[in-house]
């Protein structure tokens, strides 16, 4: 039996998880998917389901067939954590060294600080014109994997 908080919260993950910009951007980080939704139901899953969560629950909730044990949701869940707070202490190791303001790196920091507004502004805008939106948020991917391309040096002349 699916209660209607599962059925609540099973929809906004599956939602957001299915977000283009969401996945491309996933594909490149240091989490996997099961980390990064482990992560995303430990931070948000009581706001999703709109009821308080215990870790059973959160294992219920994810996308795996029937969900996951609890043990395997907090194996997960220390994963992912460790691999977030890792990626923060290396953003904070290159703001210490002035490296967030290398021209290399400035164009993430910026696209960092822009993306979700410009998310947003562009659903609104495009309204219910799914290939123009489709269309523009694969063309923000490509500049996304340009710059990428650049920090990486694959576009450099050798």
């Amino acid at each position: 039996m699916v209660t209607p908080w599962k059925e609540t919260a099973r929809a906004s993950i599956r939602d957001l998880l299915s977000d283009p910009v969401l996945r491309t951007m996933l594909e490149r980080s240091s989490l996997t998917r099961a980390q990064f939704e482990t992560f995303l139901l430990d931070q948000m899953g009581s706001e999703m389901a709109e009821k308080r969560l215990n870790r059973f629950e959160m294992g219920l909730l994810r996308r795996d067939r029937g969900g996951i044990t609890r043990g395997s949701f907090n194996r997960t869940l220390k994963q992912g954590r460790t691999n977030v707070s890792e990626s923060i202490h290396t953003m904070l190791l290159l703001g210490y060294c002035g490296l967030l303001e290398s021209p290399g790196l400035a164009p993430f920091v910026e696209a960092s600080d822009r993306l979700r507004s410009q998310m947003e502004e562009l659903r609104k805008a495009t309204g219910s014109d799914k290939a123009l939106f489709e269309k523009t948020v694969k063309q923000m991917l490509e500049d996304l994997e340009q710059a990428y391309h650049a920090l990486m040096g694959w576009d450099r002349d050798v």
